[in-house]
């Protein structure tokens, strides 16, 4: 096991005593906090914080609160960074660790939803770039391979996927973030995408996304990528309804899983048993969620973010 999934799972393991304590310990332990906001929340382990990313409840429509905080006591109580960063409503962040802090990526919503990143270790974003030219109106994603190697996914203004490498280097001296590599992919969604490095030792696809494909039976979609713009291993998710809301996506020692937001309002959560292609049979979790779910981008303990009908955010754990 590398260093990078070992701490992930120290740190797992005292965020999910956290949250079990906070919690009845049920199979399914969910945390409803006093945080308000809209779209799909984001997580990810670094150290003993859990980060937090979410589009808040002030600002206008097309323009949000950017919230990221971290909480030690899984989500009980959270300290925000600060920042005056602005997402559309009903979208947010991705974010993805490097064991200290995090990378952090969002659609501007005060600046035309050009796609911009920065890091934190918690005290202020860092290394802040936007990528002139290039929009999502939606929540991209971002997933690094063991190495550190990160990739930024997301959906162009014309539905299509776009996957980059996100360079980090320059950001250790204060420098800025660059982008290469990029590759518009044949496929559309319509919403944002979900990416993980997949090393669980049971499919080890290496990058893979997945996303809502917008068709008729409002499929979740699952490929590969290998710097094709055509992607491998396709399949879909199997469940008694589909989704045209953000997916979720999460690489275990064992599996990969998958989350979303059913079209009747349920949480689903289904994992691949090392299926080539994935073979995702995902199940309804009974609890209702008003947009996309997220999840970390790695890490042994199965969280879950997503808002509440009423708009309240839930850290839940299976």
């Amino acid at each position: 096991m590398n260093r990078r999934r070992l701490a992930l799972r120290l740190c797992a393991t005292t965020i999910a005593a956290t949250l079990l304590a906070a919690s009845a310990g049920g199979p399914a332990s969910a945390l409803t906090l006093g945080n308000t906001g809209s779209g799909r929340p984001a997580l990810a382990l670094a150290g003993a914080r859990m980060y937090i990313a979410w589009a808040g409840s002030s600002g206008t429509a097309a323009a949000k609160q950017l919230v990221v905080g971290y909480s030690t006591s899984a989500g009980l109580r959270i300290t925000k960074v600060p920042g005056t960063e602005r997402v559309p409503q009903g979208e947010g962040a991705a974010l993805d660790t490097d064991g200290t802090g995090v990378y952090v990526a969002w659609p501007a919503g005060d600046n035309g939803n050009t796609l911009t990143a920065a890091y934190t270790t918690g005290s202020a974003l860092t290394c802040r770039t936007a990528f002139t030219g290039i929009v999502t109106a939606h929540a991209p994603a971002l997933a690094s391979d063991p190495a550190g190697v990160r990739h930024l996914a997301w959906t162009g203004p014309d539905g299509h996927l776009n996957v980059a490498r996100l360079n980090t280097a320059a950001c250790a001296a204060g420098g800025a973030l660059t982008l290469t590599n990029r590759v518009v992919l044949a496929d559309t969604s319509v919403a944002g995408p979900a990416l993980v490095y997949d090393d669980s030792g049971s499919s080890n696809l290496g990058l893979v996304l997945a996303w809502a494909a917008g068709d008729g039976a409002h499929s979740v979609q699952i490929g590969s990528f290998t710097g094709s713009a055509v992607l491998g291993h396709r399949s879909q998710v199997t469940a008694a309804v589909g989704s045209t809301a953000a997916p979720g996506l999460s690489s275990a020692t064992a599996d990969l899983y998958v989350t979303f937001r059913g079209d009747n309002g349920s949480v689903f959560y289904g994992y691949s048993e090392g299926c080539i292609p994935t073979c995702f049979h995902a199940s309804d979790l009974g609890e209702q969620a008003g947009a996309g779910v997220g999840q970390p981008a790695d890490g042994d303990y199965h969280y879950y973010t997503y808002f509440d009908p009423t708009g309240h955010l839930v850290v839940s754990r299976l």
